[in-house]
């Protein structure tokens, strides 16, 4: 019995280093197990922040993108404006090309008008220059006609009486306008 005494207590030595180094070990792992909890607790903190960030970061993108959207509506609506407006720009310019190609045309046809007035023009004055030239010829002939029968006349009045009388006539006839100032 003392041998198994000395057994138990061997085995009592042995359990008590046992449960020592067992609870040496608990400690260790509690230790470690809490070590654990802070460093699994820290990466949760830390996740969580970062889970925090990329949400703010989410909402600013999605502020962002509204508001990318509504200016893109915007441009959208201000290029289909444009479009419009340059349709109607361009089809101003149609008809201004095409309003300008009508008054080159009407340039043109007045230019040849006005070579063609030009023309008359110098073609009347030039019959004007012959009336004027004609007319002062008529005009010598007409003074050296009359100088003739004014010197028949005087010859006339010089032959005699009964002739005077045909020669006063023929100076009413010359002159009219002389006999009805008299009358």
């Amino acid at each position: 019995m003392l041998e198994q005494l000395q057994r138990l207590q061997t085995h009592i030595g042995v359990l008590k280093t046992r449960i020592e180094t067992t609870e040496k070990e608990n400690s260790a792992l509690l230790k470690e197990k809490d070590n654990s909890e802070e460093q699994a607790h820290a990466q949760i903190l830390h996740k969580n922040g970062i889970i925090t960030q990329k949400q703010d970061e989410i909402e600013s993108l999605t502020e962002q993108l509204s508001a990318l959207q509504k200016q893109f509506t915007q441009l959208n609506t201000d290029a289909t404006a444009l479009a419009e407006r340059y349709g109607r720009l361009e089809k101003s310019c149609t008809d201004l090309k095409t309003r300008f190609q009508e008054i080159l045309a009407e340039r043109n046809e007045l230019r040849i008008l006005k070579e063609k007035l030009q023309t008359e023009q110098r073609h009347s004055q030039q019959e004007i220059k012959d009336l004027l030239s004609e007319r002062e010829r008529l005009i010598q002939k007409n003074d050296h006609a009359k100088t003739k029968v004014e010197a028949i006349i005087q010859r006339l009045a010089i032959l005699g009486t009964e002739q005077d009388q045909h020669a006063q006539e023929i100076q009413q006839l010359a002159h009219p306008s002389e006999t009805n100032e008299e009358v």
